[in-house]
């Protein structure tokens, strides 16, 4: 069997050993790559001016959407490291985007809130990221984007999503 034909129970087999990788699977990664690093280079050249990072833009967007988020739950949302997200708060909030106190209740917790220089940012990010995902999605039909939201959840879960416990 060369890894391109079907087995008993339906599923595709690896590769033997030294076979080419030009198998179905390899070139679908390879378009995924591919488009994903175009899409990060499209957001890319539209933030650029802003003065914050592309990752950055992500997490001022999720404080709009959850006010007063701690760090611990916008790592989780965002499926990065507590320490990764310290190092973006600290970036953000040194330029004058957020504002971090501490909760009331519990001093270990910090509340993010973002500032009014942030709010201009979001205003901003949404526009931009409106016209990359146009772009992105120029000449689809609904169905196809559709059926391309419900490919792209299987492969998420067939890797493992974080919240359910990382890989399979």
């Amino acid at each position: 069997m060369n890894g391109n034909e079907g087995a008993e129970d339906g599923r595709r087999r690896m590769p033997e050993e030294g076979a080419v990788r030009d198998s179905m699977e390899h070139v679908l990664s390879m378009k995924f790559r591919r488009a994903d690093a175009a899409l990060k280079r499209a957001i890319e050249r539209r933030v650029k001016d802003t003065g914050v990072y592309r990752s950055q833009h992500r997490l001022l967007m999720h404080l709009n959407r959850q006010p007063n988020c701690s760090q611990v739950m916008l790592a989780e949302h965002l499926e990065v490291s507590p320490a990764a997200i310290a190092v973006s708060i600290k970036k953000l909030e040194k330029g004058g985007y957020i504002r971090r106190e501490t909760d009331s209740c519990d001093s270990r917790v910090h509340q993010v809130t973002i500032t009014p220089k942030g709010t201009t940012v979001i205003e901003k990010s949404i526009l931009m990221f409106q016209e990359v995902e146009a772009q992105m999605f120029q000449d689809f039909s609904e169905e196809e984007m559709t059926q391309m939201g419900n490919f792209l959840e299987r492969i998420y879960q067939n890797l493992g999503s974080p919240r359910r416990g990382g890989n399979k």
